[in-house]
């Protein structure tokens, strides 16, 4: 039996986890189904298509529209559900069958289901024409890198495409534009203009409550410290270049084999700049306690956006997701329009970097579903420039993962400063760190970014000079020295 054939537990792209949990923020709760279009169905069969997706930052109306949209078009009748306990149900629907023929979400173990037999084979819908373009399948439509990270080997042994990739994503600094307007602030475009921006702002005091001042930033060490990672992974980015950043995916060493890959985290060299870019963060936040909103390391994620919301931080760090979750927060519409800014350059000479966050959420098809033929049907017409546009519009800035040049938004953005802002970001140099390396793959949480999913931001701030990147960079090195070893069996790998 291959590697690949074993049963996996909680097996998931690690260095994507951030990501994938990233979409986990709202504050909703589950909500209840919708059936969506025509009483009868006129599948020839009178089947009807079931759909599951994750409750998170990106609601639920559009999966409500676009199953209208679908109907309208097909014929075919929608039930759409959405829930915050998908995930604890997922394998159990898998491996026994549920009504359910597609669910979305981040976080799914797709490889491991795949390798098990529980999913279906996509090849299909890869080739599938999509409606409105003359020569476009589905394939064609994905944005760059997406097919790649959708396919594993299943349990014949062979490779197929076993998932789609959901969304494409940008993080980083969301800002109050009224205030920005009122107070004369230009939009950062380097790190030292965002950390003038920062003095400018402490030193303005601006009255926002009784003895308290706005701050530059509200944020959430309690539930969200790893929004940080967004503008850091893309500092790193700038620093070290693309070509570094992909040889660290391959953790493969100075050797060319695995035996010494260990020596991606060695902080002199290959994580010199992933340090560099901790750095620049510590210097602004960990240890520049002024900076945040006070106790900003202990927050909750809904005291931060209450914080920002209330006006008392002019910059929040946050996802695609953010305008859906801050105005759920609030209730309704903000009071001032929000925008995210493109992350300010780690030098005056780098080029824009987009950390796509929620690049490794994922749509899979079950492979006990009677109604494959419909879920492929369904995930088609997500591909069309319709699907595309209701998601953006309904889904308040997030991006479907399909290529959006040739999507007309500019009714939307007309309005909307923050889906417009998505859009521009989404535009610059895209990154991501979702790997289909063995070792990320057969060590779950163990090898990413930050080793065994421990984060110090947090950390940082509470105690700033326990955590500098002078001991937090050997600290990852040694763990990774000493754990290599393990990690290389589980994989399977000898070299």
């Amino acid at each position: 039996m291959t590697k690949s054939k074993r049963i996996l537990a909680g097996v998931v792209l690690s260095l994507s986890t951030v990501a994938l949990l990233a979409a986990c923020g709202s504050n909703t709760s589950s909500a209840g189904g919708d059936t969506s279009g025509a009483a009868t169905s006129k599948d020839p069969a009178g089947r009807e298509l079931w759909i599951m997706a994750y409750d998170g930052g990106y609601g639920s109306t559009w999966l409500t529209n676009m199953a209208k949209e679908f109907t309208a078009k097909t014929g075919i009748a929608v039930h759409t559900d959405v829930s915050t306990t998908l995930l604890d149900r997922l394998e159990s629907d898998l491996k026994n069958g549920s009504d359910y023929d597609l669910y979305m979400s981040h976080g799914i173990n797709w490889m491991s289901y795949a390798a098990q037999g529980y999913l279906a084979n996509l090849d299909d819908l890869y080739t599938t024409k999509i409606d409105g373009y003359t020569d476009k399948t589905f394939a064609d439509r994905l944005v760059a890198g997406a097919a790649d990270i959708s396919k594993a080997e299943g349990a014949d042994g062979s490779s197929h495409y076993y998932k789609a990739c959901y969304t494409q994503g940008a993080g980083g600094f969301i800002y109050n534009m009224k205030m920005f307007a009122d107070n004369g602030w230009s939009v950062p475009t380097t790190y030292d203009e965002l950390v003038t921006l920062c003095n400018t702002i402490n030193s303005a005091k601006i009255s926002c409550g009784d003895r308290e001042y706005v701050k530059p930033f509200a944020w959430s060490g309690a539930d969200r410290q790893y929004y940080w990672d967004y503008p850091m992974y893309e500092w790193w980015a700038e620093l070290a270049g693309t070509d570094k950043i992909n040889t660290i995916k391959q953790y493969k060493g100075p050797s060319g084999k695995y035996a010494d890959g260990y020596e991606m985290y060695n902080p002199t060299s290959y994580y010199k700049e992933f340090l560099q870019a901790y750095d620049m963060w510590w210097n602004l936040i960990g240890n520049n306690a002024a900076n945040s909103i006070a106790s900003s390391y202990s927050a909750s994620l809904g005291t931060a956006q209450s914080n920002f919301n209330a006006g008392k931080a002019a910059m929040i760090p946050y996802a695609e997701w953010g305008k859906y979750e801050l105005e759920h927060t609030n209730g309704g519409k903000l009071d001032f329009d929000i925008a995210m800014m493109k992350t300010p350059k780690a030098t005056a000479s780098s080029n824009y970097m987009n950390y796509m966050v929620g690049f490794g959420d994922s749509m899979i098809v079950p492979a006990k579903s009677s109604n494959q033929d419909l879920a492929k049907q369904f995930l088609a017409y997500m591909a069309t420039a319709a699907g595309c546009k209701t998601f953006v519009n309904d889904a308040k800035g997030a991006f479907l993962a399909f290529d959006y040049s040739d999507v007309d938004l500019s009714d939307i953005e007309a309005t909307d400063t923050f889906t417009k802002s998505i859009h521009q970001k989404l535009s610059d140099t895209n990154i991501n760190l979702v790997s289909m390396n063995p070792i990320t793959v057969w060590n779950v949480d163990t090898v990413m970014p930050w080793i065994g999913n421990t984060y110090y931001y947090a950390k940082a701030c509470a105690t700033p000079s326990s955590f500098t990147s002078a001991i937090i960079g050997p600290t990852m090195y040694n763990t990774a020295k000493k754990g290599w070893q393990g990690w290389l069996d589980n994989a399977g790998l000898t070299d």
